[in-house]
């Protein structure tokens, strides 16, 4: 009996693959790492089952010991591991996929340059050669996935997306590998060096630069009080006869002028009306989410990104969060409705008003447009009805964030009234500005939002008034403040501001520093590395995070440039349409390797303080250089012992003078010179004696 042939479908998660067999009927059993039909086999990674190995695995000289003399590490073919914690499902996976019956392979991984790499690695790593094809899914409901395999893409369609990922992660692995190694190995302490987080850590080092140095200064503005029949209202003092300053940097003058305006009689100058509009916003994206959920809820990067995943994957709420587009394809739209179905019961009355607007559209609304949408559309709800009490508060947060915006963009445009009153006394100009709502629009749907209106006294151009009341306020100029997520991950999406050649902005521009999958976790590496500390929202790069980005600066600036990211996403955007291949883009990033290692091997560093070991404790400060001391097996010492950290020799041997030396006699020697109590000692031929140990010029003497 001829056996069947057969599709294995491999996802990313034990998660997905289950949705993936409730879409097909495949009812199997997934305890044995898989799950198998008539037609099918699904099985999965766990993220990551295959990496780049370590450098003493690509080349047995490039040991675990670090020497300038390993430098450059340039494999000439990356060499892949299966990771020790995943080692079994590799196995079940690479057996499946060469099992006889599987005849074509379908990746099903994030549909994505990060999926794509977790898949490619997995193919390559089992020596599989089998025809490919490609689930690209934006949602996980069970019509998502029906409709994904549907309309599977051919492996080859996603082959230039595959070189790309590989691109990447062996771009970061050379520059990563070489210049952390270098950086330590010069400096004596661990500097890590990354692509991306190198140019994040000077974005946060030179804010604390700017808050550091910052001199705050007093200034003032004039502020009026006036009135007009049974009106009053408020102005503010303008510098003529351009009136574009209000700021008084002088005590004397700020009293003088409020003194000289107090009580007259002044004349309305100018009345202007100007109507106004605020188009809806765009849905989310990954980051302006997370932006969102930290200014709004003080939630992470990460604990957003964590959130949106729950709410794709097991609840099935939201559609793919990894995306950097915010903008809807015109085939979603056509069934946006249904998405707005979904989410009735919980926000009845706005839903019923964009839905009234999408039907009366007689355009595309400006969130929808197929060009500015590349793998993924923008976070919208799904299909799926999802009820609030099986959601988490966070879960829920996140959800009705993602509905409220998706409903604001198809609601009308808010529109205002903005005022603005010139008042002059005697030749002191005055101006008052008001704003009144016609129609909030969109603003019902994130009330949050909503302003206050600030309505200004009719009143006519040549009016006469009073200047009741006119005082001199006083301020201070404040230093610009410190990130936070929502700032920081603003600051690494808009890059592009930071460089000068234009097309490296425009680069950044799309694709910013890192991509939005990626951005939490430079934020959380950053932050376990002790380079940044947060303290509540704050992020502050700390005194390591700082020592780090000047070494680093001072020897080799391209690392800590956001450039060199435009540079390389500008290429691998190019390598995934086909415009640039694989070798020539690696040879680039070898060459420059290459060269910045060789530019740095006879260069002088600056001799870098070793830091306290995690596993020791200080026993006081060493008398010649003023680093820590600690145990060590055979002796106390400095832990600036090495060259790079100074080369310091302070050494308290455990036995000295015939006697043994205790921890708590060594910290009695650092701190007052000398021992508390007499020590039993031994001379060479044996004879006791008793004496204190004290510590003269760097030495222990009797």
């Amino acid at each position: 009996m001829t056996q069947a042939n057969k599709s294995l479908i491999l996802a990313e998660k034990p998660s997905v693959a289950r949705e993936i067999a409730k879409a097909l009927g495949v009812r199997g059993n997934s305890g044995q790492g898989a799950m198998e039909g008539p037609n099918h086999v699904i099985t999965w990674a766990v993220g990551h089952l295959v990496n780049i190995a370590e450098p003493c695995d690509q080349n047995p000289t490039w040991g675990k010991s670090w020497t300038m003399n390993q430098l450059p590490m340039i494999p000439g073919r990356f060499t892949l591991t299966v990771l020790e914690q995943t080692r079994d499902q590799f196995a079940i996976v690479s057996a499946l996929m060469n099992r006889d019956d599987v005849t074509e392979i379908i990746n099903a991984t994030d549909a994505g340059r990060e999926g794509e790499l977790i898949f490619r690695r997995i193919y390559l790593m089992a020596g599989c050669i089998k025809p490919l094809k490609r689930l690209w899914a934006n949602d996980m409901t069970e019509a998502g996935l029906k409709k994904a395999l549907a309309s599977l893409v051919p492996g080859e369609e996603k082959r230039n997306l595959g070189l790309a990922s590989f691109a990447r992660a062996e771009a970061d692995w050379l520059v990563g590998m070489n210049f952390s190694r270098l950086f330590t190995v010069k400096t004596g302490g661990l500097i890590t060096v990354g692509r991306v987080q190198s140019p994040v850590l000077k974005l946060l080092v030179d804010r604390w630069a700017a808050i550091e140095n910052f001199t705050p200064q007093d200034y003032w503005t004039i502020e009026g009080t006036f009135t007009h029949e049974v009106y009053e209202f408020k102005g503010t003092w303008f510098a003529p006869p351009k009136c574009k300053e209000n700021k008084v940097w002088e005590a004397p003058l700020a009293e003088e002028l409020a003194a000289r305006c107090t009580g007259k009689n002044g004349i309305v100058d100018s009345v202007t009306s100007t109507k106004g509009r605020q188009r809806p916003p765009l849905p989310f994206d990954l980051t302006t989410l997370q932006r969102e959920a930290n200014i709004r809820f003080g939630l992470s990067a990460k604990q957003t990104l964590q959130i949106a995943q729950e709410l794709y994957e097991t609840q099935k709420a939201i559609t793919y969060p990894r995306t950097d587009s915010k903008y809807l394809t015109t085939e979603v739209y056509k069934e946006i409705l249904n998405h707005l179905r979904a989410v009735y019961l919980h926000f009845p009355d706005i839903t019923v008003q964009a839905s009234e607007c999408i039907k009366t559209a007689k355009k595309n609304f400006p969130c929808v447009n197929d060009k500015k949408v590349s793998d993924h559309h923008a976070i919208i709800p799904t299909s799926k009805r999802v009820a609030k009490e099986q959601l988490s508060l966070d879960q829920w947060k996140i959800y009705e964030m993602v509905c409220r915006r998706t409903i604001a963009a198809f609601l009308q445009d808010c529109t205002f009234l903005t005022s603005t009153i010139w008042v002059l006394v005697d030749t002191d100009p005055f101006k008052s500005t008001g704003k009144i709502f016609k129609d909030r629009g969109w603003l019902v749907a994130e009330p949050w939002r909503t302003a206050k209106d600030n309505p200004l006294p009719d009143i006519k151009k040549d009016a006469q008034v009073l200047a009741k009341k006119v005082i001199a306020a006083k301020h201070t100029t404040k230093p610009p403040s410190h990130f936070t997520d929502a700032s920081l991950l603003g600051a690494m999406e808009t890059a592009g501001k930071l460089v000068e050649n234009e097309e490296l902005q425009e680069a950044l521009k799309e694709h910013g520093l890192g991509t939005p999958a990626t951005r939490a976790q430079i934020i959380e590496a950053l932050i376990s590395r002790n380079y940044v500390a947060k303290q509540g929202k704050k992020l502050i790069a700390t005194e390591t995070g700082r020592h780090v980005v000047e070494v680093v600066e001072a020897s080799f600036p391209d690392l800590v440039s956001p450039e060199l990211t435009g540079a390389w996403e500008q290429r691998l955007k190019e390598m995934e349409q086909g415009k640039t291949s694989y070798p020539e883009f690696m040879g680039q990033i070898k060459k420059m390797v290459q060269r910045g290692v060789e530019n740095l091997r006879s260069k002088k560093f600056a001799q870098t303080p070793a830091t306290l070991p995690p596993d020791k404790t200080s026993l006081g400060k060493c008398p010649k250089c003023g680093g820590d001391v600690v145990e060590n097996p055979k002796a106390y010492g400095c832990v600036n012992w090495r060259e790079a950290n100074g080369g310091c020799k302070f050494t308290i041997w455990k036995t000295m003078f015939g006697g043994k030396i205790t921890k708590t006699q060594v910290k009695q020697l650092l701190t007052k010179g000398v021992t508390a109590n007499k020590l039993k000692l031994a001379t060479k031929d044996g004879n006791t004696y008793e004496a204190r140990l004290r510590l003269h010029a760097g030495v222990v003497k009797i």
